[in-house]
């Protein structure tokens, strides 16, 4: 009986793509981006998959946003008309990265000419379009044999008299076909493998493995490299996960280690008998870490380890508790007496009394714990502490009813004396501010951009200051245009952006000190309470019309304004906002996250304990944190992203402050004040 025909198999092939981006160190990780975009909506979808790798090898500060600038340009010009032929929206996309170069070099930014490295393509269903520039190298394997399909691709060498227009132009297209592999990569891949070599390690590895051997070669012999392996499988064999759509981040970091498990440079291929070493290299996910011991005494060596714990160990969680109740007690007692004695000076009397028993309290604790043998002192001081808590918790609970009526009567100086006394989560006194630089008595508005601080002030001018040096550099605008109210900077520009009394937005760019004039379409009535950037686009809150309005990136000023919070949210009482991965809009008393115009009920900020009296708020894309500035108590809190309180500085110099900026990478906060920037560390 003849044996039945197979099912042919219907459909494109689908790819599955693996990105690698190696940087030895973060200060190197902004010069390459590698970047896999992906439709977001029903619409884009036949525009299939746009994804690419750049590298600018130039080290200058002013080069460090090109990469991410071209990315977020290609990206948005490619899926902006869903309906145009895949072909043209990548020339476009292409075309459009031209004019963004074109408009640095304008500028004056010009470091970067010939020193652009480029590979990327779109594949939509089995068409391939693709485009290279510089050293980089487009591989095909197929059927066991590998293609260089990049070669001759750019002849013209990029580093001769590049013309920003002309950087990106050939574009070359084909089929690809199930079980092909293609490699997009940096020159970096070519000097570790030679072409045969990676033909034999892609041959003899899994689609899974074959790219965890280019990564940890990468790693281990690279600065600053990156690849994308793409694997063309039938759309049935694409695991579930990567068939949803979903937002894509542009680049990962990956550190480098100090030292490598392989020698690569001894033995570059992966053959069968060296397997061992791969799953070395790269852990299965069910292997067992090796158990970390810590630095107490141990009953024994077994694996089961039972840590010996001294007796003021033992003694430390019980005094630490008692001391915490301690704390509470007398927060009670002096908001208790405070509301009766509002106008006697017995709050000045118990106010010392309560600071003098507070510091004996801890006095005791250190002498206590320094004299680990002595269990005598240890024993009564914990006997001593437990006894007061037990008091006033009694205390307290006897005279809750009256505590509750009264603490709405507690006049405004309770603010003042928390700040003075650090309390509630994570507090901390500061007491090393010292002044940077005096400035002009009209400045505003600090911006931080490529380590450098630069302030507003309102006739006009910029100043720049030397972090190093604490100098000012002066630089006066000549536009006709009103005052300078808001700035925010623009980094993927390398420009500040200004909005002006008569509501025109102006750029600023510091690395040739050129004010320009931007195009842009304000609502009648714009009440703009505080401007700010994310990638190449501004964001402007007006509190009055209850919106947040997003403006995008183009040829001389932005276009044309969106409505970025969705209908229902309520900002009107807004004086300030702050965009990370969530834009976070403050108003007097509080913070309420956004996500895509929503508001994010997954973050809940958590209660300082004393009421917020928000000035400012404070954070970037980049930053780690969410930093508040509430003059009326003396402090600067700084939120994680989840809202939990990080930390709160409390200093009585911070009072007065009218705006700050936060570097992380130095710890670093700056205040400025009305006539000069101060600054303290954050360590």
């Amino acid at each position: 009986m003849p044996s039945m025909p197979k099912k042919r198999k219907n459909g494109h092939p689908q790819g599955i793509f693996r990105e690698i981006f190696v940087s030895a160190t973060r200060e190197m990780a902004p010069f390459e981006v590698v970047y896999v975009y992906q439709p977001e909506n029903f619409e884009q979808k036949q525009l299939g998959t746009i994804f690419g790798i750049i590298k600018i090898c130039d080290s200058s500060p002013e080069s460090s946003f090109v990469a991410n600038l071209l990315a977020s340009v290609m990206r948005k010009e490619y899926f902006s008309k869903p309906s145009r032929p895949v072909y043209d929206s990548f020339e476009a996309s292409l075309r459009k990265a031209n004019l963004a170069l074109a408009e640095l070099a304008r500028q004056g930014s010009v470091k970067w000419i010939g020193k652009i490295c480029f590979a990327g393509g779109v594949i939509e269903k089995n068409n391939l379009h693709f485009s290279k520039l510089g050293t980089t190298s487009i591989l095909l394997l197929r059927g066991g044999m590998l293609a260089d399909i990049g070669a001759g691709l750019d002849s013209e060498s990029a580093e001769t008299d590049s013309h920003p227009l002309k950087t990106f132009s050939d574009i070359s297209s084909g089929k690809v076909e199930n079980g092909d592999c293609l490699v997009f990569t940096t020159s970096d891949l070519l000097e570790i493998f030679s072409l045969e070599e990676i033909r034999q390690n892609a041959t003899r590895f899994s689609r899974e493995e074959f790219p965890d051997i280019l990564s940890a070669s990468l790693m281990a012999n690279s600065e600053l490299s990156g690849t994308i392996v793409v694997n063309m499988v039938p759309e049935e064999d694409v695991p579930a996960e990567i068939k949803k759509v979903e937002k894509h981040i542009p680049y990962r970091f990956e550190q480098k280690p100090a030292t490598s498990a392989v020698n690569y440079a001894e033995k570059k291929i992966f053959r069968p008998h060296d397997i061992s070493k791969f799953n070395a290299l790269v852990p299965h996910a069910n292997a067992k870490e090796p158990t970390k011991k810590d630095n107490r005494l141990f009953v024994s060596e077994s694996d089961e380890i039972i840590p010996k714990k001294s007796f003021s160990e033992k003694i430390a969680p019980i005094a630490d508790k008692a001391l915490a109740g301690t704390r509470s007690g007398f927060l009670f007692v002096w908001k208790y007496f405070s509301s009766i004695a509002r106008r006697i000076e017995w709050r000045r009397m118990f106010v010392a009394s309560a600071h003098f028993v507070s510091i004996s309290v801890r006095k005791i604790r250190e002498l206590v714990f320094r004299r680990k043998n002595n269990t005598m002192v240890v024993a009564s001081a914990a006997a001593v502490l437990i006894i007061i808590s037990v008091s006033v918790y009694i205390f307290s609970g006897k005279n809750s009813s009256n505590v509750e009526d009264s603490q709405t009567a507690v006049p405004s100086e309770q603010s003042n004396a928390s700040a003075v006394t650090p309390s509630g989560p994570n507090a901390k006194n500061i007491e090393n501010i010292s002044q940077l630089a005096s400035l002009s008595p009209d400045a505003r508005e600090l911006v931080f951009m490529n380590d450098t601080i630069y302030s507003l002030t309102a006739d006009k001018s910029i100043l720049k200051i030397n972090l190093a040096s604490g100098e000012v550099e002066k630089i006066d605008c000549e536009l006709a245009v009103g005052k300078f109210l808001q700035a925010a900077a623009m980094p993927d520009l390398a420009s500040i952006f200004i909005l002006t009394a008569d509501k025109k937005i102006i750029s600023f760019t510091p690395v040739n000190k050129i004010f320009q004039e931007n195009t842009i379409s304000f609502p009648d009535g714009l009440s703009a309470v505080d401007l700010q950037t994310y990638l190449t686009y501004i964001y402007i809150l007006d509190a009055n019309a209850n919106q947040v309005y997003r403006y995008p990136r183009a040829e001389g000023g932005f276009g044309e304004g969106q409505n970025w919070l969705k209908t229902g949210s309520d900002i009107k009482n807004a004086n300030g906002f702050a965009i990370n991965e969530d834009l976070f809009i403050a108003s007097k008393n509080q913070i309420t996250p956004y996500l895509q115009g929503k508001n994010d009920d997954k973050i809940s900020l958590e209660n300082p304990g004393v009421p917020l009296v928000i000035d400012k708020i404070y954070s970037e894309p980049d930053l780690s944190n969410i930093y508040v500035l509430d003059n009326k108590n003396h402090r600067i809190l700084s939120y994680a992203k989840d809202g939990k309180i990080v930390a709160q500085y409390f200093s009585e110099s911070i009072s007065g402050t009218t705006d700050l900026v936060v570097d992380e990478k130095t710890k670093l906060i700056y205040l400025q004040k009305s006539d000069s920037v101060s600054k303290f560390s954050i360590e």
